[in-house]
């Protein structure tokens, strides 16, 4: 099965097909998202960074999600010029790369660029997006962890403090 896996990727990606086709399916992977995003404001609203430890990590970037997020990542610096203006925000090479569920590190509460905020889905309550280095990670500010990671969402984009 995971041979299986491994090959479909591969074709996909010597394909360059890697994209959501039509923009119905494209809004039914974001409207996916906003599903996981509300499970998750609802299963953790009572949990606090002692229970963390033993909760079930949530799943909010699956694959579609990630693909259609980088999507809209590459195409709002594209079409904005703003991939050096954007070039990441946080550290350029974090030791400890963020995982979910980990509490969010404190030397990266930088201001999240606005066009990448208003370039992605708006996000309920506690839950914010911020970067750390290359990957966009998904904030619980009430709770101060991590709720989901999207590894190199803005590519190969340079990143430096602001």
């Amino acid at each position: 099965m995971r041979s299986i896996a491994i090959g479909l990727l591969g074709i996909v990606l010597v394909h360059g097909g890697a994209a959501a086709q039509t923009i119905e399916e494209q809004a039914q992977v974001l409207r996916d998202f906003e599903h996981q995003v509300a499970s998750y404001t609802l299963q953790l609203t009572c949990l606090d960074p002692a229970h963390a430890a033993v909760a079930t990590p949530p799943r909010i970037f699956t694959l579609p999600v990630a693909m259609v997020f980088r999507q809209l990542i590459a195409k709002a610096l594209d079409e904005q010029g703003a991939a050096t203006a954007v070039r990441g925000v946080g550290s350029a090479g974090s030791l400890h790369p963020p995982a979910v569920l980990e509490p969010f590190p404190a030397d990266e509460l930088f201001q999240f660029p606005q066009v990448l905020a208003s370039a992605l889905p708006a996000l309920p309550g506690p839950l914010e997006y911020r970067l750390i280095g290359n990957d966009l990670v998904l904030r619980d500010a009430r709770n101060d962890v991590v709720a989901g990671v999207l590894q190199d969402a803005v590519g190969t984009v340079a990143t430096v403090k602001r």
